[in-house]
């Protein structure tokens, strides 16, 4: 009979040690890194203009410091070259936020964006009605883009866009697109747009801490958040970036830690292994969810270094 017991209980003990990760608030993402970088560096051999196996993946590539095959990057640059030059330098008639993530890429790669093949991918910063024709993302990282390395240009006016951006805020905090409430993904999108400003404009601060209270407010319990239609992985990841941009530690900020779960734990629900996400849950990898979950991820790690996601100051 004891025998039996102790059968029983060796049983049970190996079975309480299987399942899932625990991610405690001091869980280490190295691992989860490394193996994601490889995977999106693996998935896209020959970047481009593109927001998918292109600029997003570049960026974050350069932002983490990984080793990239020889000429990677180079391959970007040629890539954008040829895109501009096919098309007499227009990269887009619509969405001027195109010329803002290609910007900030060619600045992450230590390259300059206003000479690219004979181009800069400054130029319609000045145009506002373009810019603001997107919306608030066209303001929004029109905005990130100038700062991430100051750049200065007598014919681009930050305050045209940082006075869009307020007046666009709703009472309770927050922005959106369009609709009666705010949204997560453009909310969290401001918070790193308005990331240089916070603490030094008060406007600017103010609203902040608002949509900051508004993202904490609307945080689910298991430490994930709803947009659109239902959750997904890659609003959270928005957040990361954003609360890590201005100083808030999500691994002790208690407004973040909810009794179901914090945001890194809920983030890993979505890793699939080997490197990749998924957008949400039961659906099969996805190369944007991937990207900005590694944008994430490396958002985090800078955090620790003192350093912000779309600040380029210190790169090499």
């Amino acid at each position: 009979m004891k025998k039996l017991f102790a059968f029983v209980l060796i049983f049970a003990l190996i079975l309480s040690g299987c399942g899932a990760e625990k991610i405690g608030t001091d869980y280490d993402f190295s691992k989860i890194m490394e193996e994601t970088m490889e995977n999106i560096i693996e998935s896209t051999p020959n970047p481009g203009h593109s927001s998918i196996a292109g600029e997003w993946s570049v960026m974050v590539a350069a932002r983490s410091g990984a080793e990239v095959p020889e000429g990677w990057f180079d391959t970007y640059y040629e890539n954008l070259c040829g895109t501009l030059e096919e098309n007499s330098g227009v990269l887009t008639s619509t969405k001027h936020s195109n010329y803002s993530r290609a910007a900030l890429t060619v600045a992450a790669i230590g390259k300059d964006p206003t000479e690219v093949n004979g181009y800069s991918l400054f130029e319609h910063h000045s145009d506002f009605e373009f810019v603001s024709n997107q919306g608030l993302p066209g303001s929004i990282f029109a905005l990130i883009s100038l700062d991430s390395l100051g750049f200065e240009f007598d014919d681009v006016d930050r305050e045209v866009f940082i006075e869009h951006i307020l007046s666009e805020e709703y009472d309770c905090g927050g922005w959106a697109l369009q609709g009666e409430n705010p949204d997560v993904d453009i909310t969290a999108q401001v918070i790193q747009a308005f990331a240089p400003y916070y603490g030094k404009d008060e406007r600017i601060t103010a609203a902040v801490d608002r949509a900051v209270e508004h993202l904490s407010e609307v945080q689910q319990e298991n430490g994930g958040f709803f947009a659109w239609e239902g959750e997904n992985v890659q609003t959270t990841a928005q957040v990361i970036i954003a609360l890590s941009s201005i100083g808030i530690d999500i691994r002790t900020d208690e407004r973040f830690i909810k009794e179901g779960g914090w945001i890194g734990s809920y983030f890993m629900q979505y890793y699939l292994g080997n490197g990749e996400f998924c957008h949400t849950l039961g659906m099969p990898k996805d190369p944007m969810a991937t990207d900005q979950c590694m944008q994430a991820m490396v958002a985090m790690e800078l955090f620790e270094k003192g350093e912000r996601y779309y600040d380029f100051t210190k790169i090499e």
